[in-house]
Order: structure tokens, then sequence, then C-alpha cells
């Protein structure tokens, strides 16, 4: 006896709780600037106060809200014209810049006079900021948009796959639901599709299908054999990198090892 996976929507419920990317770098930015300020002040022998220390670095804390903010905005208002992007992201790097400079100098003014004496003035907080750290604003938030528009397109290219496949039966084009669809094998010079009631020869090759359907679902297993992921029961392991994949309709596939690529996260 091989060793025994079950396969329970592994492809029907996406993952969630995962932290973006962007409030990683903005943490660890974060405690990044509070640890250089000690061993600034250790070096030069002035005082550390952790308090002043992490009230000026709330300046990286804003990234985090504003940045969502652009996500929304950009979602929505997205210049398909080249000519208009580059103004687009420019005003959204300056406007957010300047509005990321003001949130942090209220706050740091507010606490300020809550918790210092004598407290800081809101002009030379603002000009501090301004002076200092615009340039990082605006760098973040105008490369910023242009990496999530990419990220979204690519995305979106990736992820589009239609939920309809047609195939052709002697002189007939039927349509097909990909969702129906558990198998495909070759049969030179077709391929055979399986499908909950039927079998259909048509004469596109595997390749042609992988490019149709989508590669999270249909996966390659063998250079002769794809399979939907969703309707495998169970996998079950020959000992020597190929397993054998039980589907529902009781058949058994062989994924072979030269293929581990494709079907790798099936084990996870």
């Amino acid at each position: 006896m091989g060793q025994l996976f079950i396969i329970s929507n592994t492809f029907k419920n996406p993952k969630i709780g995962k932290i973006p990317l962007f409030v990683i770098i903005v943490v660890f930015v974060f405690v990044l600037a509070v640890l250089q300020d000690y061993i600034y002040s250790s070096i030069q022998q002035t005082g550390f106060y952790l308090s002043e220390s992490l009230l000026y670095n709330t300046f990286w804390v804003f990234f985090i809200p504003l940045t969502i903010i652009i996500n929304q905005l950009i979602s929505i208002i997205n210049p398909k014209n080249k000519l208009g992007k580059l103004p687009f992201n420019l005003g959204i790097g300056i406007t957010f810049s300047f509005l990321h400079i003001l949130l942090f100098t209220a706050l740091f003014v507010s606490v300020s006079n809550l918790a210092f004496t004598p407290p800081h003035r809101f002009s030379n907080i603002f000009n501090a900021a301004f002076s200092n750290q615009f340039y990082i604003a605006l760098l973040w938030y105008v490369i910023f948009p242009a990496i999530y528009v990419s990220k979204s397109k690519s995305e979106k290219l990736v992820s589009h796959y239609d939920n309809i496949i047609k195939l052709k039966i002697g002189t007939k084009i039927i349509t097909v639901p990909t969702s129906s669809i558990e198998l495909i094998s070759t049969d030179k010079p077709y391929s055979i599709v399986y499908t909950n009631d039927q079998k259909i020869l048509d004469n596109k090759s595997l390749k042609e299908f992988e490019t149709e359907l989508d590669s999270t679902i249909f996966l390659r297993v063998h250079r002769s054999t794809i399979i939907n992921a969703t309707y495998i029961k169970e996998l079950k392991s020959r000992s020597n990198g190929d397993y054998d994949a039980t589907l529902e309709n009781g058949q058994v596939i062989r994924l072979s090892r030269h293929y581990r690529n494709n079907w790798h996260q099936l084990l996870q």
C-alpha cells in the first residue's frame, strides 16, 4: 500500500488571510527606522526616547491606509490611454504625498499637545516632513499605481477563461461546459474529451487544450493526459515519484513525475 492523499476542495475555495506585500514592507521599514534612531542616539551619545521615535515614524504607517485608498481609486478610475496614464499617476502621487504629510503633521502635533511640553508647532513639523520626506512619499505614490495596474492586468489575463469550450464532432461544432470535463486524453490523431455523460473525439492536440483551459484546474499530468483537478477523489503514491489519481467516476490516471511541476500542489 502506498501513501494515500485525499483531495477535498483544493481548487474550490480561495485562500484568505494573506497580508499584502506593501503592509509587510511598511511594517519592516517602520521597525528599521526606530532601530536606526536608537543606533544613531547610541553613537552620538544623545538621549533616545522611544515615544518620540515611535511618534515621528508614524509617517510610515500612513502608507497603509492611503495605499488602500489608491487601490480603490485606481480600480474605479484608470485611464486606458497611455498618454493619460502619466499625468494620472503623477497627479495621484503629488496629491497623496501632500495629504500624507498633512495627516502625519496633524497627528504629530495633536499627540505633541497632549504629551510634550512645550508642544511642537504645526509649521515646524510640516516643513521638516516636507523637506525631508516628500520625495519618499512621491516616489511611493507614483510608482505604486503603475505596479498595481500592471499586476491587475496580468491577473485578469491569467484568470480569464471561458466557461464553455467548442468541440468538433464530424461536421458539427458543439459547446461543452468546461466544468463537465473530467479528463482529456490522446488517441492519435485525435483527443478524447471525457465529460460527465459522454466521450467526444476532437482533432485538437493536448497543447491546444492547455491554452484554452484554466491551468490551475486542468492539469497536464502526463504526456497523454489532462485531468480536471476538481474530479480527483484520491491520490496514491507509486513510491517512484509517480502517483495514481482516482477520479470520481472510478477511472485511475497515472500522474507522471516528469510533469510534477504541473500537479505538485495536489500533494500540499
